[in-house]
């Protein structure tokens, strides 16, 4: 599995369930089995890991986003090797052999690119689905590192809200 597959996954799960945990506290508060400072005090902590998962989310997206652009970019360059390697055994300049080695490997390349653009592109669309849980803004050009992996942004929110 990419790795940017199983990060986005992992905080699409987290964030769901902080929204799962959010509900839970309104109804115990709305039920009275807890207190108003008790529900007020969660419910910041929960809104805030809410906050926290939903940035980390963007942030993974605006990533899918570039990722996709590059694939894009590559699958062009690649195409144009292959219509020359096309080209090259139409006139006779490579052999059938060195012909078939070549366009094989490109076209492998090729599906590959298209697989994780598709695979990308559903994942976005997922998002865009969801409006009320994630708020996607548009991505900005950041040149600093990561802060944390999604495992321990995740595990950091998640045992936050026990």
């Amino acid at each position: 599995m990419s790795l940017w597959k199983y990060a986005f996954e992992l905080a699409s799960k987290d964030l769901e369930l902080l929204h799962r945990k959010k509900q839970a506290l309104d109804e115990l508060f709305s039920s009275g089995r807890i207190s108003q400072p008790t529900y007020e005090h969660l419910s910041r902590e929960i809104g805030e890991a809410i906050t926290d998962v939903e940035k980390y989310l963007e942030s993974i997206t605006c990533k899918m986003k570039d990722r996709m652009e590059s694939l894009e970019k590559q699958m062009s360059i690649l195409e144009i090797f292959l219509a020359n390697v096309e080209i090259l055994h139409a006139t006779g300049e490579i052999d059938e052999e060195t012909y078939e080695k070549q366009s094989k490997a490109l076209s492998i390349g090729l599906e590959s690119m298209r697989n994780e653009i598709k695979e990308i592109k559903n994942a976005l669309e997922g998002v865009a689905r969801k409006p009320a849980e994630t708020t996607v803004t548009t991505c900005e050009e950041k040149t600093e590192p990561c802060e944390a992996s999604a495992e321990e942004k995740t595990a950091e929110t998640s045992s936050e809200i026990v």
